[in-house]
């Protein structure tokens, strides 16, 4: 294990003085989950955008002060080519032992790892022991490879504050949680209040109840409630079993007995927990569950707990999960019919759903959009756009107030064909000065009718950037860049007008229907690259070269001055600015 510089540890009588008067500050302005990446995609939205970062800069990736600083590996057993999902981070824990930065990893052997990021020192590992009332995992296979796959999750608010947006101190922005000594419960540092998440209509309401509380019943915006006192800020994780466990982020221990989510061995997407609701879908029919959308409340005293569910009937959900509008709306991404003959009636659609009931409120569908990855929600002036990716090639926005106008079938703006089918992991979005920018992956031949700048021939995949353009009363999307080859790009990061983007390496048949083994395709895989890109340009920064051994499946995931990417061989790789000691 190679290790970073770490950054100083401060004596314990500075922790407590801290405690005593800064955190409630710090607290109180910042609020609690508005900067840190806790959830895959980062945020509700899945915008995989980091606002602001007080180390990771253009100007320090041109100076050359960007670079690798440690790799760990993970005791874990691949189940077909999943192994550790992406990472989610707590920037700041207040310890009996200093301060410390996390990254909690699930591992698909039905393991959640904690890692202290300053250090490359594990910090805990929480074996989530197999429960449900079946028969026990089953085989494991290339359509249904059982295990822990969802990405866990941490509280995680609806919107992103103003003040989220322009803060972003020293280390990401915001306060974690607080814990004394082991079995002594939390440091004292005061709960802060309800936190106002931004979103149009929000209100505040008195705070939540225990770890998984919410703040307030009113519409939209809503943060999570402040940790009460001797409470430690929680990990969410779900492994094969279907049980959602309540994690302490201090020490991987159960603050609750674990409860009942969905049916055993599914094959489940991302956890996101907001507003004391935790989501997640199913794909694949896997353990003869349907694809669907789950949710439950909570802050629901545990024995009143149920899970509520909607069904596509027939259609498979895409992507990493589902992304929430600043109303907390609910959008999901729905492929084409499972299979021929079968009818559904938002197959190749966007779905919006209910935050609570998971009730259809209204849809967008193209026929053969095949839609292949989570949507993004981009908070445009006064309102949601929805933009999402298909199969057939094309970028679509959507306006949220009507998502497909009084056909279902209209939608606010669409590129042209832009990639070969097959290219779906994620998108991403973010704003710089009044410019509104998409990015989404490409794979195959450049096909002829989108034409972006170019940054060299990309055969293999490549990332490709839109501009968000207003036209009169409604909006276009206009091809700006592509960046260099990548081979089966993963979903991109947007950090200060950096790109970060990853050539995975991993090996994709080019025909949906090759019957090549797990072992097959992980002996054709190549190592994975990291790329640093310009926004702007899409021209390439900096590389990682020769740095990672292995080809990655997961995504990114980034904050307080690093970049986190995990690899098939079990193993979390960290880039980044190094901090004194």
């Amino acid at each position: 294990m190679t290790t970073s510089l770490a950054r100083r540890r401060f004596p314990m009588v500075l922790v407590l003085a801290w405690s005593a008067f800064g955190a409630p500050l710090l607290l109180h302005g910042q609020g609690r989950g508005g900067a840190e990446w806790t959830t895959s995609g980062h945020d509700a939205q899945r915008t995989a955008w980091v606002r602001t970062d007080a180390r990771l800069r253009k100007d320090a990736v041109v100076k050359g002060e960007f670079q690798f600083l440690w790799k760990a590996k993970f005791d874990n057993e691949p189940r077909q080519l999943n192994s550790l999902t992406a990472p989610i981070l707590l920037d700041l824990l207040i310890g009996y032992r200093g301060f410390k930065s996390l990254a909690f990893v699930g591992g698909s052997d039905d393991r959640v790892f904690a890692i202290d990021t300053d250090l490359a020192r594990p910090y805990w590992t929480a074996i989530l022991n197999y429960t449900a009332a079946t028969g026990g995992r089953p085989p494991s296979s290339w359509e249904c490879p059982g295990g822990l796959i969802a990405t866990p999750t941490r509280r995680t608010v609806l919107a992103p504050s103003a003040l989220a947006a322009r803060g972003g101190g020293g280390r990401g922005g915001r306060l974690g949680s607080a814990v004394g000594e082991p079995g002594k419960g939390a440091a004292v540092l005061g709960q802060p209040p309800p936190q106002r998440a931004g979103g149009p209509g929000a209100a505040a309401a008195p705070g939540g109840r225990g770890a998984g509380g919410r703040a307030d019943a009113g519409r939209g915006g809503r943060g999570p409630a402040g940790i009460p006192f001797g409470g430690v800020d929680p990990v969410f994780a779900m492994g094969s079993d279907g049980f959602i466990h309540t994690l302490l982020a201090s020490n991987g221990a159960d603050s609750e007995p674990a409860v009942p989510f969905i049916p055993p061995n599914a094959r489940p997407s991302s956890l996101i927990w907001v507003d004391g609701v935790v989501y997640t879908t199913t794909s694949g029919e896997c353990g003869a569950v349907p694809s669907a959308v789950w949710a439950m409340d909570l802050t629901a005293p545990e024995k009143e707990r149920k899970t509520v569910s909607w069904e596509t009937r027939a259609a498979g959900i895409a992507g990493s999960g589902p992304a929430l509008g600043t109303d907390g709306t609910v959008y999901v991404a729905v492929g084409k019919a499972a299979a021929t003959g079968s009818r559904s009636e938002y197959a190749d659609a966007i779905v919006a759903l209910d935050q609570r009931i998971l009730r259809p409120k209204d849809w967008f569908s193209a026929a053969g959009a095949d839609f292949n990855a989570s949507p993004i929600v981009i908070r445009d002036k006064d309102r949601d756009l929805i933009a999402a990716t298909g199969n057939d090639g094309r970028l679509y926005v959507l306006d949220a107030a009507s998502l497909g106008g009084s056909d279902h079938r209209t939608p606010f703006a669409v590129s042209g064909r832009y990639t070969s089918s097959g290219a779906g992991a994620a998108l991403a979005t973010w704003e710089e000065q009044g410019t509104r920018w998409i990015l989404a992956t490409a794979v195959g031949p450049p096909p002829t009718d989108v034409t972006f700048a170019a940054n060299g021939l990309a055969p293999s995949g490549r990332v490709v950037a839109f501009k968000l353009v207003e036209r009169g009363t409604s909006v276009a999307l206009e091809p700006a860049w592509q960046s260099r080859d990548l081979v089966s790009p993963l979903a991109p990061v947007v950090v200060n007008g950096l790109v970060f983007a990853v050539s995975s390496g991993e090996y994709r048949p080019a025909h949906a229907g090759a019957t090549l083994t797990a072992d097959e395709r992980a002996r054709r895989s190549v190592p994975a690259v990291l790329y640093v890109l310009d926004a702007a340009s899409g021209k390439t920064l900096w590389t990682s070269g020769t740095k990672i051994t292995s080809f990655a499946r997961a995504g990114l995931a980034a904050g307080a001055g690093q970049v986190y990417l995990v690899t098939y061989d079990n193993h979390l790789y960290a880039f980044g600015i190094p901090m004194e000691h």
